[in-house]
């Protein structure tokens, strides 16, 4: 059974990472995401697991993108596995012309409301981030519906404010009634949140050993079986008080293409994962005493069968190379 907890997994998974996360598709895959964010001067912004700092440091410039001396505005990048918020740290050293508007804290990103503060000068306070950012990270939480619930209080709220009186003939010929005449009202909107998830049949390696894991009663560092589809995170976010306002499905995210994979193809799968950072969080999690070795015996099997069951007539499996980027905005 397993020991770590699923915040925990993901920190030994990212810790292992995080010297050559940069190196990979998602610097690319974060000048995307930053065109969709579209920050822009004296902006609050939140990125949430922040990482490395890729796509902080992109809403950090754009913050300045007019060169102006005004308050630009500033980014609070957020991530609890202290050797990704390391390199973050030396991003940043690197770009002193940038360092007064980012701030870095380590701390778990679903238990924000212990660094909540109502204090104005506090980097994190309720109520006062124009834009919350999460980027490949929202399947890493156990309870996606209770994070999003969350986060709302950090976003500012939508303001109901009246508008400018017009007053009409009909309004001068009936003065007892001017007020009704001038009480029209307009809504401000709130605070954005820019989500990604992985398409449902996206990286199905990874899907596929979570199951293995559940099966095997251990820890895998993500949590995706509630995707189904494009609408699982909507829902999920309307659920909880968010108007979506639209979804982006950003294509050729690995640069590989959407692809089929036939089943003699699954066991070099199956070896690709055993030697990946999230397999060794979920051997690490298993608690002392269990081989790794016992664990790669006994999930073989398993994730044949699992990776098989979305297979088509043909054998072959669909895998995609699409995430889904939601824009939401407090209902």
């Amino acid at each position: 059974m397993a020991h770590y907890s699923q915040t925990a997994a993901s920190q030994h998974m990212y810790a292992e990472r995080a010297g050559r996360y940069n190196d990979s598709w998602h610097p690319q895959y974060a000048e995307r995401l930053a065109r969709i964010v579209n920050a822009h001067p004296g902006q609050r912004i939140l990125d949430l697991c922040c990482g490395t700092g890729l796509e902080l440091f992109l809403l950090a410039e754009a913050l300045n993108k007019d060169g102006g001396s005004t308050d630009n505005g500033v980014v609070v990048g957020v991530d609890v596995t202290a050797e990704m918020l390391a390199v973050a740290a030396d991003r940043r050293s690197a770009r002193p012309e940038l360092a007064d508007r980012v701030t870095l804290l380590r701390h778990d990103v679903t238990q924000l409301e212990k660094l909540a503060t109502e204090n104005s000068s506090s980097p994190l306070r309720k109520g006062s981030f124009d834009t919350i950012v999460c980027s490949n990270a929202f399947v890493l939480f156990d309870d996606p519906n209770a994070v999003v619930a969350s986060w709302r209080s950090f976003l500012k709220p939508p303001v109901h404010a009246p508008t400018r009186p017009h007053l009409d003939e009909s309004c001068s010929s009936h003065r007892g009634q001017e007020n009704h005449c001038s009480s029209t009202h307009h809504r401000e909107p709130g605070g954005k949140l820019v989500v990604d998830i992985p398409h449902e049949a996206a990286q199905r390696a990874g899907l596929t050993m979570e199951r293995v894991a559940r099966r095997m009663g251990l820890r895998f560092p993500s949590n995706r079986s509630w995707v189904t589809s494009v609408d699982s995170m909507r829902n999920l976010l309307e659920r909880n008080g968010y108007h979506v306002d639209h979804v982006v499905e950003l294509d050729h995210v690995s640069g590989r293409g959407a692809t089929r994979i036939t089943s003699d193809h699954v066991d070099g799968l199956y070896e690709s994962m055993t030697k990946s950072p999230a397999f060794a969080a979920m051997v690490a999690g298993a608690g002392p005493g269990v081989e790794t070795a016992t664990i790669i015996r006994h999930g073989r099997p398993i994730f044949h069968e699992e990776f098989l069951k979305a297979a088509d007539r043909d054998g072959r499996v669909y895998e995609s190379d699409t995430m889904y980027v939601y824009v939401a905005r407090l209902a």
